[in-house]
């Protein structure tokens, strides 16, 4: 029997003994009880099943004993605990309950939260005794999958008992200081040996140089890269003597104040009609047709007379071109006399924010808006309901907001969600909010005149449990179940990836057709008052559980006849809903999962096999967005997609999720439940029109069979990409290849502070590629028969490229951001850092000094050297990294010396002499 096997009873939660604990009580007790979490080891197999060892520590720092009973402490735990004694036909432990050691009782309420218990039940040799100051108390366990992050763990322990809730307070920061470091091989790898990309890298691996090009040499360069870029001798200084012409056309006055509203000498420019040769004028127009499609601009500025033209076919390119000439600004108001000529490559160019998991007020989305206009991004996805939110206000229906959009301690869940994610019990905090309708027009305007679209996200398949639960509210208020979601009749019988068994919209029902209709009705009301017309809804999509819909009764009741009937209810259910968008006059978009024939028992289905276009209106435009690229078989179904007449979104999760974090730190915030870290020179590298060299899976979770050739450049040895497969084919495929979009899920972000410095600068390098195609993106060519040589991409030109990229946001961007008051992520000390951040080194005599260029280091006579970067004005620094002053060791070494690793022994040749 195992070490945490043996600490193991079952127990039907039977108690001789309660005494609940008085609020007062609870509140002191919430200040002398503190948990410490403690991750022992990652890769453990346990009867099949992946899990790793980790110690939930209770402690009494107080003076006074703490209870043997009358308390309960809930927390959040995203991986199941003990998943081996867990029944997901009752969603509960066996015999109710678990006795862990420290003789307490786990439970799982729901989702992500359990709770632990004093035993007090039936075998007194296992009662919880009363924890004495200064006692402390270890909780072992094993838990599913792995934690490599300090940030796979949750703010807010609480205590409850009938009436009050009080959180620990040693767990309430957002730094989790509860959770001790992950600094051993066994802690952050999920794996040993075979998990090298969640290693962290060392200050050796840090120090491999860029060669910066200096912040003179980029003063004047923009991004995203325009299209056609020409720069003469000369050039203007712009001051405040200058004036803004929008030749008399009210339509421009509000571009006109934009740029008024900018930092000097822009500020408050007065607004004044010119003549055509006057000089120091900044002249807006529109001129339909005279640019490259309706978001190009042209851009010039001459020096006789001294003028800046931005012109736009449309007020969207107008306001593109404005922002190339902010750009130009950043760096100082002298400008030289150039050209420009732009336009994007993608149509759409898209950010997907999740306000469901933890909820952003307008304010912040206002801030997100103006920082994707900058660089030119059009589409905001604003996913608004999900298991743990709903966040859009709707008239009529107040269970929507009143419940869905707030999370709390209420178990029955008659007053607000069960607090999950780490929420605050209390019902504050980021767990809670939600858009009234006067804030989303708000955000609506706001967006338009930033030529960004908004598109509302209300998941419609599994994952809506907000939605659920607050129908279900609604229902037995209103005694009015027209409009109900889930079929309550059933006992639910299956357990989703997110620990629910109650998150599944079921399609069978009619009413569930009816609320939809009233979501897509309000939205467009809202969109109307905007002038920001509703165009494409979204209904997210994850695939539901086979069991949410093959036990209700509804579904039942159609007599499906087929040879995999919950794939016939996913092909009906698709189909409803495209035709309900049509009958509202909007777009429909989703995952790609929602309409591929898979996972399925039909052998025509596959993974490969989307459902037939012409199954839905041709009137719809059907967007799917492709962001499961983790295997060479999912990386074709962009293509495949698009092949059969969907418009296709970009969205590879392994490139583009800025959720993650960008390099494998236990210690940074962030997720990485696509790949373990991605950095800003992967989604630079991605090349979008390229069929088959974008391949790059987390290696842990998948074992390649492919060539070094093909691993190093990322491409696949593939006939469906080598050959070619027809010049009518391949335009088919990039007319419905629309554009790209990176993602942001907010499990783990409860900060606006957090959220930008996931998004920055990564956004700038998905902007970057969404704008512009770098010229070594077309250096692929498919091979015409397999006697050539593998084709490479030229990886030489990708890396000055992205050095120059490095170097505009070093020299100019983190400037522009902290103008917004956006401070983006600030990497340990590293020559692959950025330009504009000072590497520091602690010195002899324990004080931080900069290194220079012709820093020695070396003269400190240290073993052992901190370092730290700092921003231009000393009031950012990075965290601080520590080098011991020796010759560098490959991984291997480092695992052997640590006494995790033993090279496997060389079989002698019994032959040998």
């Amino acid at each position: 029997m195992s070490r945490v096997d043996s600490c193991l009873i079952f127990s039907h939660t039977t108690y001789f003994y309660y005494t609940s604990v008085s609020a007062l009580d609870l509140d002191k007790l919430s200040k002398t009880l503190k948990v410490r979490y403690d991750v022992v080891r990652n890769g453990i197999l346990m009867y099949g099943t992946v899990s790793y060892y980790a110690n939930i520590t209770l402690e009494n720092a107080g003076t006074e004993s703490i209870p043997r009973d009358g308390w309960s402490l809930f927390f959040c735990h995203d991986t199941l605990i003990q998943p081996v004694y867990f029944n997901a036909s009752t969603n509960q432990y066996t015999g109710g309950g678990l006795i862990l050691s420290g003789n307490v009782t786990l439970s799982h309420i729901k989702g992500c939260m359990f709770k632990f218990e004093p035993y007090n039940g039936e075998n007194f040799l296992y009662h919880f005794l009363p924890l004495q100051p200064g006692e402390r108390r270890n909780i072992s366990f094993l838990a599913s999958n792995w934690a490599v992050s300090k940030f796979d763990m949750f703010p807010n322990f609480y205590l409850a008992n009938n009436t009050h809730t009080a959180i620990l307070q040693n767990t309430k920061d957002n730094d989790l200081s509860y959770v001790s470091p992950l600094d051993d091989f066994p802690k952050f790898m999920r794996n040993i040996p075979n998990d090298a990309e969640s290693v962290p890298l060392t200050p050796w691996e840090r120090y491999k140089g860029y060669n910066f090009s200096s912040k003179e040499e980029v003063r004047h360069k923009v991004l995203p890269t325009p299209l056609r870029t020409e720069t003469k001798q000369g050039s203007i200084k712009i001051d405040n003597t200058w004036t803004i012409d929008t030749n008399g056309r009210p339509i421009l006055q509000g571009m006109a104040d934009y740029l008024r509203s900018k930092k000097s000498p822009l500020t408050n420019m007065k607004i004044v009609n010119k003549k055509d040769n006057a000089p120091n004028v900044i002249q807006l127009s529109l001129n339909p047709g005279h640019t490259e499609g309706p978001e190009g601009y042209g851009l010039q500025i001459t020096v006789k007379p001294a003028r800046v033209f931005i012109v736009g076919s449309t007020l969207g390119g107008l306001h593109n071109g404005i922002q190339t000439f902010l750009s130009l600004m950043a760096t100082g108001s002298t400008l030289p006399v150039m050209r420009v000529v732009d336009r994007p490559r993608f149509e759409y160019r898209g950010l997907q924010l999740d306000v469901a998991r933890n909820f952003f007020n307008k304010s912040t989305v206002m801030k997100l808006l103006e920082v994707m206009a900058m660089y030119k991004l059009n589409k905001l996805q604003l996913n608004m309901a999900d298991e743990e939110g709903w966040r859009i206000e709707v008239p009529g229906i107040p269970e929507l907001t009143d419940i869905g959009g707030r999370r709390c301690h209420d178990v029955n869940e008659t007053k607000c969600l069960f607090s999950q994610l780490g929420s605050d019990p209390s019902g504050n905090g980021t767990g809670s909010g939600y858009y009234t309708q006067k804030d989303y027009i708000d955000i609506l305007r706001a967006a338009k005149f930033r030529n960004i679209e908004i598109i509302p996200s209300i998941n419609m398949a599994n994952r809506a449990r907000a939605a659920i639960v607050a129908m279900n509210a609604y229902s037995k208020r209103t005694k009015n179940y027209d409009m109900a979601l889930m079929d309550v009749t059933n006992a639910p019988l299956y357990l989703s990836d997110s620990l629910y068994s109650d998150n599944a919209i079921n399609p069978c029902m009619p009413s569930t057709y009816r609320f939809l209709d009233r979501i897509i009705k309000t939205l467009k009301a809202y969109h109307k008052d905007a002038g920001h017309p509703l165009q494409l809804f979204n209904v997210g999509g994850d695939d539901s559980p086979r069991a949410a819909w093959l036990n209700s009764t509804y579904c039942v009741d159609l007599g499906i006849v087929d040879p995999d009937p919950w794939m016939r209810i996913k092909v009906n259910y698709t189909t409803n809903l495209a035709t309900l968008a049509r009958a509202n006059g909007v777009n429909l978009g989703a995952y790609e999962e929602f309409f591929v024939a898979f996972p399925t028992l039909d052998p025509l289905g596959g993974p490969l096999t989307p459902f037939s276009r012409s199954r839905f209106p041709k009137e719809v435009e059907i967007y799917v967005t492709t962001r499961n690229t983790q295997t060479d078989t999912l990386l074709k179904r962009a293509f495949v997609f698009a092949n059969n007449s969907y418009n296709v979104i970009l969205s590879p999760s392994n490139f583009m999720a800025l959720d993650h974090v960008s390099e494998p730190d236990p210690s940074l915030p962030g997720d990485y439940w696509a790949t373990r870290y991605i950095n800003i020179s992967k989604i630079f590298g991605y090349a979008p029109d390229n069929f088959c060299c974008n391949f790059r899976p987390d290696k842990f979770n998948y074992v390649s069979t492919r060539t070094d050739e093909m691993e190093n450049y990322g491409c696949l040895d593939d006939i469906y990409c080598d050959f070619p497969i027809g010049k009518t084919l391949v335009d088919r495929i990039y007319s419905n290849l629309k554009g790209m979009q990176t993602q942001v899920w907010t499990t783990k972000i409860r900060s606006e502070e957090h959220l930008f410095q996931l998004l920055m600068p990564r956004l700038i390098a998905f902007a970057e590629r969404a704008w512009h195609k770098a010229p070594w993106e077309s250096t692929y060519q498919p091979r015409i028969n397999l006697r050539r040589g593998f084709p490479r991409p030229d990886l030489e030109a990708q890396e000055k490229d992205l050095v120059e990229l490095l170097s505009i946001i070093g020299h100019k961007e983190f400037d522009r951001l902290a103008d917004h008051g956006i401070q983006p992520f600030m990497p340990p000390p590293g020559a692959r850092s950025y330009p504009a951040f000072t590497q520091q080194v602690i010195s002899t005599q324990n004080k931080w000094q900069d290194i220079k260029p012709a820093t020695d280091i070396s003269n400190l006579k240290m073993t052992e050297l901190k370092f730290r970067a700092r921003n231009n004005d000393t009031t950012k620094f990075s965290k601080v990294t520590t080098l011991q002053v020796e010759e560098p060791k490959s991984l291997q070494q480092r695992l052997f010396d640590a006494g995790y690793w033993t090279p496997p022994q060389q079989i002698r040749d019994p032959r040998a002499g």
